[in-house]
């Protein structure tokens, strides 16, 4: 795309560009021509590389609907993607489509925005992304030290195969080198994290959902609750569409409520506070009455 858009440009300013070596442009130019693009380079201090005049993609593939999606998924990623990469993105994709779109293009993209940064977050994981974004693109194995739900510190030496966003929290699914298996890390429980020199030949590998071997597994039972209505989204947004009953004469509600006896179930119950009460059945009410009491303990 830069090719197409720039006349003729060296190989040490397209290297500058894209971050790699002088080297690298010069195999990537190769690829290019093996694809049968018609490449070419110019020897000699005027010199440089270029594509021949008569090539061109035309522009009219992408319409302007399409880079507007495109474009805003781009900005989702914004604060997980470097912005010189994003610079570099934007710039191909508007080489894609005719000049008199852009505007269109840029109005329709800034309408919608997709922010999925949590409110508050852990800084440290940032490093942690770049670094495991270039060990997955280099095929190296990582070695990082990761505590588990229950403390316990262990050194491990992975394959890395996949990054995957779960709600607010980044995941690595990999071949652990000790067990001898693939497994998800949560990337908030690592530390001295390293790449290693040695790279791996990738194995066949079927990347899983998160969550479907614990807690979304386990068996539901409904419970009565009688909540606030200011709570009534963050239910809808976690469990979608329940069958809310309007108290007469108050702002509280009740709702039957799919419930998982687990910590994860109590403890989000236990989140709400005051704004929400079980009513039945009974041996859940008295199990919160036994940690409310568990809790209150720890303050007398």
């Amino acid at each position: 795309m830069i090719l197409l858009d720039k006349k003729q440009i060296s190989a040490s300013k397209l290297a500058e560009m894209l971050e790699v070596s002088v080297r690298t442009i010069y195999r990537d130019i190769t690829s290019l021509s093996e694809a049968g693009i018609p490449v070419t380079t110019i020897p000699g201090v005027n010199g440089g590389i270029r594509i021949m005049d008569h090539y061109k993609i035309d522009k009219q593939f992408f319409t302007s609907s399409d880079i507007t999606s495109l474009l805003i998924a781009l900005n989702s990623l914004s604060k997980n993607v470097s912005a010189l990469q994003l610079n570099q993105i934007y710039e191909k994709l508007k080489t894609l489509v005719p000049a008199h779109f852009l505007e269109e293009i840029k109005f329709k993209t800034d309408q919608i925005t997709i922010d999925l940064t949590p409110w508050t977050s852990n800084k440290s994981v940032q490093p942690f992304l770049e670094t495991v974004k270039l060990a997955l693109d280099q095929s190296q194995l990582l070695t990082f030290h990761y505590e588990d739900y229950q403390g316990q510190l262990t050194n491990r030496t992975v394959e890395p195969y996949r990054l995957v966003l779960k709600e607010i929290s980044w995941y690595l699914q990999a071949f652990c080198t000790e067990k001898k298996g693939f497994r998800t890390f949560k990337l908030s429980r690592m530390s001295e994290l390293n790449i290693l020199p040695e790279s791996f030949i990738p194995r066949e590998f079927t990347p899983q959902p998160l969550g479907t071997d614990h807690w979304v597994s386990l068996p539901f039972i409904t419970i009565h609750l009688k909540i606030h209505s200011k709570i009534k989204d963050q239910l809808v947004d976690k469990f979608g569409d329940l069958n809310f009953s309007k108290m007469a004469g108050n702002s509280m509600l009740t709702v039957d409520f799919p419930f998982v006896e687990d910590e994860f179930g109590y403890n989000l119950l236990l989140g709400f506070g005051k704004n929400c009460e079980v009513l039945k059945p009974p041996h859940v009410r008295a199990e919160l009455k036994r940690r409310i009491h568990d809790l209150a303990t720890l303050y007398d």
